[in-house]
């Protein structure tokens, strides 16, 4: 049995071999000051600066292809193709159509196509109406046998809020 002064008391001052190995503490906590302990506590939180550039060039490279999506939305949804022409023709057809976005989609006769005998008749002129009196307008000269003249615009894409069509008639004509 071991006498009393043989046993290593750790809460006694005398230091051991173990804790003289260890780099002294006092020194490090009188440097050590809030702003230091904030640092510290930051940079063992957050993920090392590894790839660093990586990162900038995988931002640069989502941020270039986000921007040269949304040109290319805008300028297949928003910049008429066919800033302005017209059709002439007969109105054969008007209707609402929609679950969510009611639009007007109608089709005419078109006129050059009916003079033209050499081609076959391909199909009639579809288009879409946004604006509700231009289409009321219109709904009242289907079936009716009157020429009229439409003004349109053409699109590259359809907006379901615009119609099914990529013509969009902003006016009407009788002749």
């Amino acid at each position: 049995m071991p006498r009393d002064n043989e046993y290593n008391d750790y809460f006694d001052g005398d230091s051991t071999e173990e804790e003289e190995s260890q780099p002294s503490t006092e020194h490090q906590q009188d440097t050590d000051t809030p702003e230091s302990r904030d640092e510290q506590e930051i940079e063992s939180q957050t993920i090392g600066k590894r790839g660093g550039k990586l990162r900038k060039a995988v931002a640069v490279f989502l941020s270039v292809v986000v921007v040269v999506v949304v040109v290319w939305a805008y300028v297949v949804y928003c910049v008429p193709y066919v800033s302005e022409a017209q059709q002439r023709g007969t109105i054969v057809e008007l209707r609402r159509e929609g679950y969510i976005f009611d639009t007007y989609e109608g089709q005419m006769v078109s006129e050059e196509r009916l003079v033209d005998t050499v081609h076959i008749y391909e199909r009639d002129f579809i288009f879409s109406v946004v604006d509700d009196s231009l289409a009321h307008d219109i709904m009242q000269l289907k079936m009716t046998g009157k020429r009229v003249t439409l003004t349109y615009k053409e699109y590259r894409g359809a907006l379901p809020w615009r119609g099914n069509s990529t013509i969009i008639v902003t006016d009407c004509k009788v002749q």
